[in-house]
């Protein structure tokens, strides 16, 4: 969510200060598709950190004490911080001004400490900067700030530093930062945030880092809702590769994209133990996330939410109105979500679109519009314009065109928190909630549920799950097993495996009467009576009889009004049961099927005949349910000479067919 940012910082009291061309940006080797993150980037306390023991050829060399009196604002200088403790004085405004194109490189053990005193160490705009092999710290930025690159100064290259326990952000970001093979350790806000006033940062790459323990000040708690945690968080940036990061620990989500970024990789991270989620990508479009491997995140966000009875499905890797948008020039069109391996976190994956927020509605939690719209033109979308298109659909993030595939998704809830309660972990989830607000909204009521689960092109497919996943599809409410998820009422995950095999989807009604003594949901319709029969049946031991009450016409109906409920429309149907005669002489049956609409109206019925047979015998259908329909029941009608013949059924299924992968 968005918060209100300084304005940069001006040298307001001594400052030691610095300078001019754009540093280029360095090849990254992304590594191939296959590879699965391991902690290459464990980086914190190695020797990649050590600088070199001898300054560069023309650097200034800066002796360790009191730096306040060097002049490092001077443009394309090199500086040389020497072995030692390096000071910048005792005003809380006392920080390195760098001209264009410095480059600040530290001695092993070379240490820039802000004393507890002072806000920020490298500050203000200046392009082609480069900071490497410094420890940074004790410095004391305000919540939302930055102690390196605090002002968000375009062409940084900040590398094998060590920037660890400070307050606010370890460092900020500008357009084409590389931010490479650094520790970023212990701060009370973030490792990394990346935000510039203007939105303008592009080109970024992060890669090789190690996040740890980051947000020990535990800001979400001190400000709930604020959304300003975690161990490296993004705001509107167009264009950023992610990449080879250790991310473990942080007091916080460990990946966080909030607010209109587009064109994301995140790939061959290793993130895991993160009290929050994994990968949080929010109202932001377009991400290639790859080849990660996740593991045991969101633990104490999720268990608090359980204890508050809080059925939301914490999640791994959480998309909240997160836009595939082939619009926007990006290396992708999608959401994709493919090759990670996600192992005992609290959750799966949640792709989530909350009905009530949108550009302009007092339910968001961001001033910016849509990136379509134009993230300064919120009063477009108003009403009544709102209501029809293009703003219906330009105005909103919709969470659309999510591909989750070829994915390793493994839970275990004994190894979870200790053993978590599986009616909130171990959940995967495509849901959205009622829209109720503002009074002018045109997503209203199940608008915004429809289109997450059914007109979104959201897909899960060919993946590979062990352990007992459950779904939440549509609303909170609707927690689902695999069979049902792959089923013809959802259609997911098509080619995938659960625990080695493959979900049968579930009966839409499957009656074997082995209940009791109850005929429900059957009831006499005219001239017949129904009753529970023990012994003799098809499978197991009770059957339904109905028996002609009159020498005349007679039926039986269900009595459910409207229906069994679960039928999609289009999708074909498998109609049996087995009968026999029980009292002869059986008259000749009618089976009708009725396929109904939500409000109960046959669209269409399909009639199966009932042949005398003395022995147990199977009568089927095969059926593809009518436009519109969404409920089934059936009837039984037949024509006795005399009163008394009767017929028995017995293991009635109606089960869906061929399933075909949704689109």
């Amino acid at each position: 969510m968005r918060r209100t940012w300084p304005v940069a910082l001006v040298a307001l009291a001594t400052v030691v200060m610095g300078g001019a061309t754009p540093a280029s940006g360095d090849a990254i080797d992304r590594g191939t598709a296959s590879t699965k993150a391991t902690a290459t980037a464990a980086v914190c306390g190695s020797s990649s950190l050590n600088g070199p023991t001898t300054p560069p050829a023309g650097a200034v060399v800066v002796p360790a004490g009191d730096n306040s009196g060097v002049n490092l604002r001077q443009a394309n200088t090199t500086y040389y911080f020497e072995t030692g403790t390096h000071t910048l004085g005792t005003d809380k405004y006392a920080q390195i001004m760098p001209g264009n194109g410095a480059t600040f490189i530290g001695a092993p053990g070379a240490v820039l400490d802000g004393q507890r005193l002072n806000l920020f160490a490298f500050t203000q705009q200046a392009t082609g900067v480069t900071i490497r092999y410094l420890t940074i710290t004790g410095f004391v930025a305000p919540r939302d700030q930055g102690v390196v690159n605090h002002d968000s100064g375009d062409g940084w290259v900040v590398e094998h530093n060590t920037i660890r326990d400070n307050s606010g952000a370890a460092l900020m970001a500008g357009a084409t930062n590389k931010i490479r093979g650094n520790c970023l350790k212990d701060n009370g806000q973030y490792g990394l945030n990346a935000y510039k006033a203007g939105n303008t940062i592009t080109g970024l790459v992060v890669a090789d880092n190690e996040f740890t323990g980051n947000n020990t000040e535990d800001w979400e708690h001190q400000v709930p809702g604020c959304g300003c945690t975690g161990g490296m968080k993004f705001w509107a940036v167009n264009g950023a590769d992610v990449t080879g990061n250790w991310v473990h620990g942080n007091h916080g989500p460990g990946v966080w994209a909030d607010t209109n970024n587009n064109d994301f990789l995140i790939e061959n991270n290793l993130i895991e133990d993160n009290d929050s989620l994994a990968i949080f990508y929010e109202i932001s479009y377009n991400v290639v996330i790859r080849n990660n491997t996740i593991r045991r995140n969101a633990w104490a966000s999720g268990a608090e939410r359980a204890a508050k009875g809080d059925p939301f499905p914490e999640a791994a890797i959480y998309l909240s109105e997160a836009d595939g948008e082939p619009r926007l020039s990006a290396r992708t069109s999608k959401i994709e979500i493919t090759g990670n391996l996600l192992q005992n976190n609290w959750g799966g994956i949640t792709a989530w679109a909350n009905a009530d927020r949108f550009c302009n509605s007092p339910a968001s939690t961001t001033g910016d519009c849509t990136l379509i719209v134009g993230p300064t033109n919120t009063s477009q979308c108003s009403a009544p314009a709102i209501a029809s298109e293009p703003l219906y659909t330009n105005c909103r993030w919709w969470t659309k065109n999510v591909d989750v595939h070829h994915n390793t998704f493994a839970f275990d809830p004994s190894a979870v928190n200790g053993g978590c309660p599986t009616q909130y972990c171990g959940h995967m989830a495509l849901l959205s909630n009622w829209g109720t607000y503002p009074d002018w909204s045109p997503y209203k009521g199940a608008v915004i549920q429809q289109s997450i689960v059914h007109d979104s092109h959201n897909s899960w497919h060919d993946n590979t799950y062990t352990g007992p996943w459950q779904f939440r599809v549509t609303d909170m409410g609707n927690r689902i097993v695999p069979g049902l998820w792959v089923g013809p009422q959802y259609g997911q995950d098509a080619g995938s495996t659960f625990d080695g095999g493959t979900p049968v989807p579930p009966a839409i009604a499957a009656q074997d009467f082995e209940s009791g003594s109850t005929v429900s949901p059957y009831a006499p319709w005219y001239g017949a009576t129904v009753a529970h029969q023990t012994g003799g049946a098809h499978g197991g031991t009770g059957s339904l009889q109905m028996t002609s009450a009159q020498a005349s016409g007679s039926a039986v109906a269900l009595d459910n009004f409207p229906g069994y409920s679960g039928v999609v429309a289009g999708t074909s149907y498998q109609v049996s049961l087995w009968y026999r005669e029980a009292v002869a002489t059986m008259p000749a049956v009618t089976w009708n099927v009725r396929w109904r609409d939500e409000s109960g109206t046959v669209l269409r019925t399909d009639a199966i005949s009932l042949a005398r047979k003395t022995a147990w015998t199977e009568a089927a259908g095969t059926f593809t349910a009518p436009a519109g329909t969404t409920r089934v029941d059936w009837t039984f009608v037949w024509n006795a000479s005399t009163a008394g013949p009767a017929f028995q059924i017995d293991d009635v299924a109606i089960r869906p067919g061929k399933l075909t992968q949704k689109t």
